[in-house]
């Protein structure tokens, strides 16, 4: 069914899978017996997906996801290894956290091998959903995904940030008004951090900013601000970690707070080695006020 609907017919369907246009019709047929509807809609060349059939797509592409969680862990199993960990993680995260809890664990699991992808939460939450991560540990949405599942891990601060001698940090008290006279460079309008900061823009009643650079770099953002009045949004950790020369503006009214955490999926279960990998990552976030 689900490659009859990505192909959008029997036969190319039948092609793709190397089996037999008959074989593949009657199968589907007794998907939609079992089911007690049909499925898919005759065009006048091919077939797709009616409403009952986009519903079953959706879960069938989760399936397909378990499926291969499974494969990977059997196969791990009977390989004698415990496996490859796949993991997103945000900025901060990734240059203070990750490297110190994968090192206790590769010597406490010798076989455990990792994937670590850095990344901002939109990207990084597709790739968990898609079954290409198991784990993501980022800022947390107000909102948690469909199919998705958290446990928090910390709080932190964002807040408006420029070079150390910027005009701006001379003032005692600044209003967001105070900032409409500079150019920003941020991250893409897909990353948590930029949505946020243009919601408290409106509320202030203002135009959220238009950035004159955008990139999915902190070391470029730190590096542009730090040769330019240009403003950014940011963490007061990563500011303090990954953005030497830069600090925070006092902006009350665009300073907010938001937790961080690890993310999995909810369909799939918790592994051995998913388990261990949280625990050791709430250890280490205990130590941290914030993230």
């Amino acid at each position: 069914f689900s490659a009859v609907s990505k192909h959008g017919s029997f036969s190319a369907a039948a092609k793709a899978l190397v089996i037999t246009q008959p074989g593949l019709t009657k199968a589907v047929r007794r998907l939609e017996k079992d089911l007690g509807c049909k499925l898919l809609v005759r065009l006048p060349r091919g077939v797709t997906p009616n409403l009952q059939g986009k519903a079953l797509l959706r879960h069938s592409n989760l399936i397909e996801v378990q499926l291969k969680d499974a494969r990977d862990e059997i196969t791990a199993i009977g390989s004698g290894a415990v496996g490859i960990l796949r993991v997103g993680a945000g900025p901060s995260w990734l240059s203070r956290v990750l490297p110190r809890i994968i090192a206790g664990m590769s010597v406490t699991y010798p076989g455990l091998g990792f994937h670590v992808v850095g990344g901002f939460n939109g990207g990084l939450m597709d790739a968990l959903r898609n079954g290409d991560l198991d784990l993501v540990v980022s800022a947390l949405p107000d909102f948690m995904p469909r199919g998705l599942q958290s446990v928090r891990l910390t709080s932190d601060t964002l807040s408006v940030v420029a070079r150390k001698d910027h005009p701006l940090q001379k003032a005692m008290r600044l209003l967001p008004s105070s900032t409409k006279e500079y150019t920003w460079a941020l991250p893409g309008r897909d990353v948590l951090s930029r949505s946020r900061l243009d919601a408290l823009f409106q509320v202030a009643g203002l135009e959220p900013p238009k950035a004159t650079v955008e990139s999915d770099s902190l070391s470029f953002i730190a590096a542009a601000l730090r040769d330019s009045d240009m403003l950014s949004f940011a963490t007061s950790q990563v500011v303090q970690s990954e953005m030497a020369g830069i600090q925070p503006l006092n902006i009350p009214e665009l300073k907010m707070t938001r937790s961080a955490g690890v993310m999995f999926r909810s369909s799939g279960g918790v592994s051995a080695t998913m388990t261990v990998f949280i625990d050791a990552i709430k250890k280490i976030a205990q130590e941290f006020e914030a993230n």
